[in-house]
């Protein structure tokens, strides 16, 4: 399932890094269309039933490749790096320096593996499935009446008690972790 998400988050960002896609023209600085009355006559093939989930063609145009620029005179792209939005107006780049960039594919990294984090979102998300089921309290039993009494009495003990416990829990458990790593 984590796989899952992350390919498709991993596919959406490279959508998003593509120049053209994120940004259609609008109606108003768009070329006027120039239709063919012939269009029209029903001479042409409908076959092909469009949807709209299917992307529309690029029809901006394209700057020329520099020559100057090369596969190698690029720099890597960062693998773990958030899309960008394209920029209004296509400009050409200028060569990159020679200057040596600063590795940030560390920077990059999450400092927790997707293990871990598998690991530790299972159980809670186990906890936030768990429903409790809401008595009601006007059924006139006995169990109900002492169920309303003790509702205000059990949130002020939990307001009071519960920051501590998850405090001392987490601290523990990160004991517990630290303990085993060295």
């Amino acid at each position: 399932m984590e796989e899952i998400l992350s390919s498709i988050k991993r596919i959406i960002a490279e959508e998003g890094d593509t120049p053209g896609r994120s940004r259609r023209p609008s109606r108003a600085t768009s070329a006027p269309v120039d239709l063919d009355p012939a269009y029209f006559d029903g001479d042409h093939d409908d076959d092909e039933i469009l949807e709209l989930s299917d992307p529309m063609p690029d029809r901006t145009p394209r700057p020329p490749k520099s020559p100057v620029l090369n596969a190698a005179d690029t720099p890597p792209e960062p693998r773990h790096a958030a899309p960008q939005m394209a920029p209004q107006m296509t400009s050409p780049k200028p060569a990159p320096s020679a200057k040596p960039q600063p590795a940030t594919d560390a920077a990059a990294e999450p400092i927790v593996s997707r293990h871990t984090a598998a690991a530790t979102r299972a159980p809670l998300e186990a906890l936030t499935r768990m429903m409790v089921k809401p008595e009601t309290g006007n059924d006139g039993t006995l169990e109900g009446l002492v169920r309303e009494m003790l509702r205000p009495m059990l949130r002020e003990w939990i307001d009071a008690n519960l920051p501590n416990m998850v405090e001392d829990m987490v601290s523990r458990e990160i004991a517990k972790i630290m303990n085993q790593q060295t």
